[in-house]
């Protein structure tokens, strides 16, 4: 096996296109937005073997600042989305044993290493790492001819919203200008007031724009509107026989007006019309609330594992320190 630790975008974004199994968070586009938004080091390396096939294996950095730089934190698929290696055509188990080694060896000073997983892959097995199982929901549109045949998919819930959007006037819309993401982003912090305590996200405005900045014909920006307001929005990623909707973000003014339900329902005619297969809602964060959305909306349950190493000698020494801010605390060890 060949490394190739700097590796170019076009082999890159080649293997990506090649592979069966890549979603967009495998792509260098996705790279280029986590590492201008959130700071981390792309450390992705290319694989070249002696059959000929070419691998990848998206990988990224960031450093901690309390561990002073010594120790640094791994992920492939930031931040909760899909990662794992891909490939232009399915690895060996040997080739593929021989990449995880690969990248064992290169993430020795880690505080922790956290490899995603990817529903359309082959799952990893990981030797002294922690499986995290979790499951994505997919709507497999590939079973469909078209819309009649779609609909019967949906809950009846489901259905009735869609028809009651329509007739209330609702426009769902392609956009593209800088100012959509603004809008949408508007809409995504007035949400916050809602959502309280249970905010999973603190998304910078520099997110929305690095997304807008990419001008990439496998980014969609769709909203929906009233009466020529924006309403609410969905951003999504396309990348081969895939969809995955990433910010979905609703004004709650208008929630009467089922516009989610009408924006999802329009894509998912776009992506029938132009051959994608799957429509993935990725991953829920364990809320049933948004579980029993997804199936509403004819998703079906897709399970992957995650494979987590943390460095113990750091496990121990936090776990000290929180005892001595927090006293009562008890401490149990490692």
């Amino acid at each position: 096996m060949r490394v190739i630790e700097k590796v170019k975008k076009d082999f890159w974004e080649d293997v990506a296109a090649r592979s069966s199994h890549a979603t967009f968070f495998h792509t260098p586009h996705w790279s280029d937005i986590i590492s201008k938004t959130f700071g981390h080091t792309d450390i992705t390396s290319g694989f070249m073997f002696d059959d000929g096939t070419r691998a990848v294996f998206p990988l990224m950095c960031r450093n901690p600042k309390f561990t002073m730089g010594l120790l640094h934190d791994y992920v492939s698929g930031p931040p909760y989305v899909y990662g794992g290696p891909i490939a232009e055509k399915e690895l060996t188990s040997q080739q593929l044993a021989e990449i995880l080694a690969y990248i064992r060896s290169r993430c020795t000073a880690h505080r922790s290493i956290l490899i995603r997983g990817n529903p359309y892959a082959r799952q990893l097995t990981l030797q002294g790492f922690k499986e995290v199982k979790d499951h994505s929901h997919v709507t497999e549109l590939f079973k469909h001819k078209d819309e009649k045949d779609l609909f019967t998919t949906y809950s009846g819930r489901s259905r009735e919203h869609i028809k009651s959007a329509i007739k209330s006037g609702l426009q769902i819309r392609e956009v593209s200008g800088v100012n959509a993401y603004e809008e949408l982003y508007a809409i995504y912090v007035s949400m916050f007031k809602y959502w309280g305590d249970t905010v999973l996200t603190s998304y910078p405005m520099a997110l929305f724009k690095n997304f807008y900045d990419q001008k990439n014909q496998n980014i969609k920006l769709w909203a929906a509107y009233y009466n020529d307001k924006m309403i609410g929005g969905e951003m999504a990623l396309y990348w081969s026989d895939k969809c995955t909707p990433y910010f979905s973000y609703h004004n709650r003014e208008y929630s009467k007006l089922n516009a989610r339900r009408l924006l999802l329902h329009t894509q998912f005619l776009y992506c029938l019309t132009n051959g994608y297969k799957y429509f993935d809602f990725m991953l829920s964060g364990q809320i049933k609330g948004l579980e029993n959305f997804k199936k509403s909306m004819g998703a079906q349950v897709y399970t992957h594992t995650a494979w987590l190493k943390e460095n113990k000698f750091f496990t121990t020494l936090k776990r000290i320190y929180t005892v001595i801010q927090h006293p009562g605390k008890q401490y149990y060890g490692s």
